[in-house]
């Protein structure tokens, strides 16, 4: 009996541990952004980005200043340290990773060529 308290215990404590080093999803990235995408051949390209976190998962959508045409990203991609969107734009599969810079920005590239800057829109 004493051994199968024992194990018992021993079992919880390696659930209660394997719980804990799950990493929580996080939702810095949840929001509306005001990306800059500098130097593509259309030249920079300012884009309102918008997150949200629906089901647990993150959903997003793209939306060129000045224009009512959205972008609907396909795949959202979480890391330890970023998100990567995937996304079909002007007849290519495209991807754009971003990073939290500092408090309420970001930073990153489009298809690992573009550089992109970002803050959170003000409201």
């Amino acid at each position: 009996m004493k051994k199968m308290s024992s194990l018992l215990t021993m079992l919880c404590l390696v659930i209660s541990l394997a719980v804990a080093s799950v990493p929580l999803a996080s939702d810095n990235f949840v929001g509306e952004w005001d990306l800059l995408v500098e130097g593509t051949p259309q030249g920079n390209i300012n884009v309102i980005l918008t997150i949200e976190r629906v089901d647990g998962k993150l959903k997003g959508k793209f939306r060129q200043i000045g224009s009512n045409q959205e972008t609907t990203i396909s795949n959202i991609s979480e890391q330890e340290n970023g998100i990567t969107l995937y996304f079909f734009a002007e007849g290519y599969d495209l991807y754009l990773s971003l990073k939290a810079a500092d408090e309420g920005k970001l930073s990153g590239y489009l298809v690992d060529q573009f550089p992109v800057k970002g803050q959170r829109a003000s409201k």
